[in-house]
């Protein structure tokens, strides 16, 4: 009799054969149970197996749907800070995406790591920012951004918390109020993806996320952490390699002969 793992082999031949359109439901599982002749919880386990690996996701009730195939990749990050009419952004290859539904503030705690970061102590409360982000044509997220920012500096400048930040957003209105210019430290990471992450961003629970930690800087206070999140299987991180002055050229040996 076949496993679960063998209908779900099948399964990913008949996707990779363009059985069923990218933009509706495939059947459902009493439909593949008898395609596949198999009993209905080897077809349901396979199903599962395939959106955990990525290759399906599911939206409840509506069904489950085939995840469109990525370029590789998408957006590849370096480590420059760009500008054009709209202000500051960080990937050149998403310099037209924008908002995807409506952004959201709230006052809460942050995760203990994010306190850290931000010199507050844990358990006080920061302005929190949620921002989701894609292509212009884009029906769900690519990205997903959450600010972090100390209350101390919202108090001063009230418009940190309010919906529309204005042109070029919280860091241009930043800048502005300290009268000085922003740093930016970036730390890239990857973990599992929750379940807020998994449905935004139409993964399965089988594909990590890659996180990038923004911590910004104006001299030594910091102003904002932000955490963005990304399938990590449609984006990169892409940067030069410089050389040390331990690893100059001519090599000493070199130089000494």
């Amino acid at each position: 009799m076949a496993s679960y793992r063998d209908v779900a082999a099948r399964i990913r031949s008949d996707v990779d054969a363009g059985l069923w359109p990218v933009d509706k439901p495939i059947p459902g599982i009493d439909r593949l149970r008898e395609r596949y002749g198999v009993a209905r919880e080897t077809a349901h386990r396979a199903v599962k197996h395939l959106v955990a690996e990525g290759l399906l996701y599911s939206e409840g009730r509506r069904g489950t749907f085939i995840r469109p195939p990525a370029p590789a990749p998408i957006v590849a990050r370096d480590r420059h800070v760009y500008r054009d009419a709209l202000g500051y952004f960080f990937d050149r290859g998403a310099q037209d995406w924008r908002g995807v539904g409506a952004p959201a503030q709230e006052v809460g705690v942050p995760p203990a790591d994010v306190a850290e970061l931000l010199g507050v102590d844990q358990g006080d409360h920061v302005m929190i920012r949620d921002r989701a982000v894609g292509p212009p044509d884009a029906t769900h997220p690519l990205q997903l951004a959450t600010s972090y920012l100390p209350m101390p500096l919202v108090g001063q400048l009230p418009v940190l918390g309010a919906a529309k930040t204005g042109p070029g957003g919280i860091y241009d209105r930043i800048e502005e109020h300290l009268d000085a210019p922003i740093s930016w430290e970036e730390t890239v990471s990857s973990r599992p993806a929750n379940d807020h992450e998994q449905q935004q961003l139409r993964i399965g629970a089988g594909l990590p996320v890659l996180v990038v930690t923004r911590v910004s800087r104006v001299g030594s206070q910091v102003v904002e952490v932000n955490r963005t999140r990304m399938a990590a299987d449609r984006f990169a991180v892409s940067y030069e390699v410089m050389r040390d002055e331990t690893a100059r050229w001519p090599r000493e040996a070199e130089r000494s002969e």
